[in-house]
């Protein structure tokens, strides 16, 4: 488990109610982009996290997604505010291919947290924080050896997932991401986006 001291450190992510942020091994931020279902040649320019909903569609009832890309040293990182793609393990397995590696971190009001890992391309965790860090695991989890230990406080759940993500990238989460403007790309919903693709959403 992740000591306490880092758990610590994400108390400020607490304010999020809903987004999905995930680390990888640096990548062509057209490639990133194009895998999440946007199209890199027409961003909506850089926008605040905060600021998101300023850029949905009023005169449209559709769902309206968004992704931010930011190189951060030898990583690339995506941010989606109420967005899930990062969360999809067809998308994880698509942005770690190819020798490379991808950890995100999921949650809103109604979930504890989904964290998802891919490693060259295969799922190697896929789990939520809502459950035991037991042996015990549900069905469709993956939970590997470094997310064993003890219940967790549901409480501490979104900053726990944070601080694991920390420690299996190296790559701390940082607060001011959510008030710099950053390059923003409207997606699709990623079941839709993938719909063709038999187990999109299966580890």
């Amino acid at each position: 488990m992740v000591p306490d001291s880092l758990v610590g450190k994400y108390a400020w992510a607490d304010e999020i109610e809903g987004w999905t942020v995930a680390v990888m091994r640096r990548r062509p931020v057209d490639e990133v982009v194009a895998i999440y279902g946007g199209d890199p040649s027409n961003p909506i320019g850089d926008v605040a996290f905060a600021d998101m909903n300023d850029h949905r569609n009023v005169d449209t009832d559709e769902l309206e997604l968004f992704v931010q890309v930011l190189t951060y040293g030898e990583h690339t990182v995506t941010i989606e505010q109420h967005g899930w793609s990062g969360a999809l393990p067809e998308i994880a397995r698509r942005t770690s291919a190819d020798s490379g590696w991808f950890f995100s971190v999921y949650w809103n009001i109604h979930a504890a947290g989904f964290v998802t890992q891919a490693i060259d391309g295969v799922i190697t965790a896929r789990f939520e924080s809502l459950y035991p860090f037991g042996p015990e695991a549900e069905a469709w989890e993956v939970r590997p050896s470094w997310a064993l230990g003890p219940e967790i406080d549901v409480q501490l759940a979104w900053q726990v997932d944070l601080a694991l993500l920390e420690q299996q990238t190296g790559v701390e989460v940082e607060a001011r991401w959510l008030r710099e403007p950053l390059p923003t790309y409207r997606v699709p919903e990623p079941y839709w986006l993938y719909r063709g693709v038999a187990g999109a959403d299966q580890p």
